[in-house]
């Protein structure tokens, strides 16, 4: 039988592997224009954060004690919500270049805010607002890494 402490150390292993993939791609990156960052840093940076948070996934459920719970599958409603949530994650992925950050995140994030957690549309429309602005301003003004700006930036 699959149980949640199991799978947590597999995940936890997995995104640890992952972040030590990204931190070695990381260092293969050269060239390009003079940026205030050079831009290897912000791929080693999530790089570091993914090794980060898994480890200490799969070391926390490593040393957890005491009823181990059984994984259910998801039913019908849950399988339908995991590939609508997939496919928003892919159409934020194809909308980041035509659209820009910025634009694609408000329209990310307000669907999965609304989609979700079922809130009102207003609270997800305000919390995307203000996700769209800190990443246009931390990302594309404050560090100058190279994130499409989106044609309402420009």
């Amino acid at each position: 039988m699959k149980t949640l402490r199991a799978a947590d150390i597999i995940v936890g292993c997995g995104i640890a592997l992952f972040g030590i993939f990204i931190i070695y791609a990381s260092t293969l990156i050269r060239g390009g224009a003079e940026h205030r960052l050079p831009p290897e840093t912000f791929p080693m940076v999530v790089g570091f954060l993914l090794l980060i948070c898994g480890s200490a996934l799969a070391l926390k459920s490593w040393r957890l004690r005491g009823a181990d719970l059984a994984i259910k599958w998801p039913d019908g409603e849950g399988a339908r919500t995991i590939l609508i949530t997939l496919a928003s994650v892919a159409c934020y992925i194809v909308l980041l270049n035509p659209l820009g950050l910025p634009l694609a995140s408000f329209l990310y994030i307000a669907f999965s805010i609304w989609y979700l957690k079922r809130s009102k549309w207003l609270l997800a429309i305000a919390i995307s607002l203000i996700t769209a602005a800190i990443s246009y301003y931390l990302f594309i003004r404050l560090l100058g890494l190279s994130f499409p700006a989106g044609f309402l930036f420009e």
